[in-house]
């Protein structure tokens, strides 16, 4: 598989990733732009923390740590609905969830151009949330839940797996 379409899958895993954390946090929190900024916020700090201090940890364990939070966020969003006083465990498991892309960021600019990495991965970030949004409109809440699995076990299979560690060089 071609390095592109590696970097265009992480950035829609991501993409999808983050537009079912903002509509779950919409519906059954708040729908005020703190939500915006939470989501966006502690994203952030996790991809931060990823960057600077994950070039030991496992871009596999990372990603399922990733989905673990995601499923303990929407869970816990659902099972305490309007319930303001958990925004810090919300932000402690998007920050969680952003330390996949803060790994995935570092180990890859050491093989791809900036360029490339951020055109690629970009793209696929604005298709993911482009199509996570389709897909919750046609399809219902469910699609929050199955995407980012089915998207992740992808990225599991063709992205993170060993062979592709070892195959990859960098691009001409």
């Amino acid at each position: 598989m071609t390095a592109r379409i590696c970097l265009f899958l992480v950035g829609l895993l991501l993409g999808v990733l983050q537009t079912g954390l903002f509509f779950q946090l919409t519906f059954t929190l708040s729908s005020g732009f703190g939500i915006y900024l939470l989501v966006t916020l502690a994203w952030l700090a996790g991809s931060a923390l990823g960057v600077f201090w994950g070039a030991r940890w496992s871009m596999r364990l990372a990603l399922l740590a990733a989905l673990a939070a995601y499923g303990l966020c929407s869970l816990a969003v659902n099972l305490r609905a309007f319930e303001t006083q958990y925004w810090p465990l919300y932000a402690l498991l998007i920050m969680t969830i952003g330390i996949y892309p803060g790994i995935f960021f570092a180990r890859m600019a050491k093989i791809y151009s900036a360029s490339q990495l951020f055109f690629w991965e970009n793209n696929g970030f604005i298709g993911g949330l482009v199509l996570g949004t389709l897909l919750f409109m046609l399809l219902g809440r469910l699609v929050l839940w199955l995407a980012p699995l089915l998207l992740a076990f992808i990225v599991l299979i063709v992205v993170d797996s060993p062979a592709a560690d070892s195959a990859r060089t960098p691009p001409s």
